[in-house]
């Protein structure tokens, strides 16, 4: 619903969702007025693998608990042989409510893997949903990443510049998601030479493709959505794909990416619903998580959209000025108050990667 109301929780679930509702025997009362209470955010691609230790992930609850994720996927961080010991120590560990899909080794790779193997890995693990084709990967691998989830009764998540744009989307059945879908478009783009979007774009969405941002830190650019926009598409989910490489810049969180989309067009409204029910229906999670309804894991979020002038980066650094930043205030996670740690970023370290003489001058 849109408009005043007031949010009963009890337990781990949403009792009641209506106006005027009777506060004098509640444990804790949080006052929103002038806020938004939304579901808790649901973010489509995150790395949170760190127990192996290195590169890319970082710790979930800091990085996006804090920041209103309630709920993540961690875009193939593990591979087969990894996700055992993922399993038993992140995801174990986490207050984020993690799903996870699992790498497709490259099969001419160090650590190659059946596609039995990873059919028997989705199978085992309630939180492991599908399966990741990489961009590094050879093309090979995309094939038994798409028989594996489909043995597995998983999802397909593809890199949208792991192969020609066409022939990648071909691979992709109602359900999957292609992630990194606004990127920099220097290789792979998502249009033709004309500046077209390929047809086959529009038939993705049309066959029930999900088309996620995965920001990243070469993912996403203002102009290819802008782009995008102008012939009539818009993304499907927002997604961060957070890692240690964009923590501090220019991804650094939810809230930031969803005021980007703002930024550049999207209503509050969608971008809302782009982050919450539909992710949520994406991790076939849509009768319990995205909607604040009685019976729903309580997962709530009360932000204020602050006014004012607002300078957001994409991977390019193009520069793009919003008047609206969405900035969550209360996290409450299955019922539960968040009062952890809350990552502070640093000075940003990212570089732009783009063709000589493409990026904005300097002004």
């Amino acid at each position: 619903m849109h408009g005043p109301a007031d949010v009963a929780i009890q337990g781990e679930k949403i009792a009641a969702v209506e106006l005027g509702l009777d506060a004098s025997n509640a444990a804790r009362v949080i006052d929103a007025t002038g806020k938004i209470v939304t579901p808790g955010f649901v973010d489509l691609h995150v790395h949170n693998y760190i127990s192996r230790g290195g590169r890319p992930s970082v710790a979930s609850d800091s990085t996006s608990l804090a920041f209103g994720v309630t709920t993540a996927l961690d875009a193939g961080t593990a591979t087969p042989s990894q996700y055992p010991h993922y399993w038993e120590t992140d995801i174990q560990s986490t207050n984020v409510r993690l799903y996870s899909l699992v790498r497709m080794p490259d099969p001419y790779g160090p650590d190659p893997a059946t596609v039995g193997e990873v059919q028997e890995l989705i199978n085992s693990y309630d939180t492991l949903i599908g399966v990741k084709f990489h961009h590094s990967q050879h093309f090979p691998a995309l094939p038994m990443a798409r028989e594996a989830a489909d043995f597995g009764g998983g999802i397909l998540m593809a890199e949208a510049y792991g192969a020609p744009m066409r022939q990648l989307l071909d691979w992709l059945n109602p359900g999957d998601i292609l992630t990194h879908t606004f990127h920099a478009a220097f290789r792979f783009p998502i249009f033709d030479h004309r500046g077209k979007l390929w047809q086959e774009v529009h038939d993705a969405v049309e066959r029930g493709v999900y088309l996620d941002i995965g920001h990243g830190a070469r993912g996403f650019a203002f102009r290819t959505m802008e782009q995008s926009m102008e012939q009539g598409l818009k993304p499907t989910t927002i997604s961060t794909d957070l890692h240690v490489g964009n923590i501090d810049g220019p991804v650094y969180d939810m809230p930031t990416t969803m005021s980007k989309m703002m930024a550049i067009g999207l209503s509050l409204d969608e971008v809302i619903e782009m982050s919450t029910i539909v992710p949520a229906r994406a991790l076939h999670q849509e009768d319990r998580l995205g909607t604040l309804k009685p019976g729903y894991v309580a997962d709530v979020v009360v932000s204020e959209v602050q006014q004012g002038q607002f300078e957001y980066l994409d991977v390019l650094h193009e520069r793009r000025t919003g008047h609206e930043k969405i900035v969550p205030e209360t996290v409450i996670y299955s019922g539960k108050l968040y009062t952890g740690e809350k990552f502070v970023p640093g000075e940003m370290t990212h570089r732009e990667d783009a063709p000589q003489g493409f990026i904005q001058n300097e002004t």
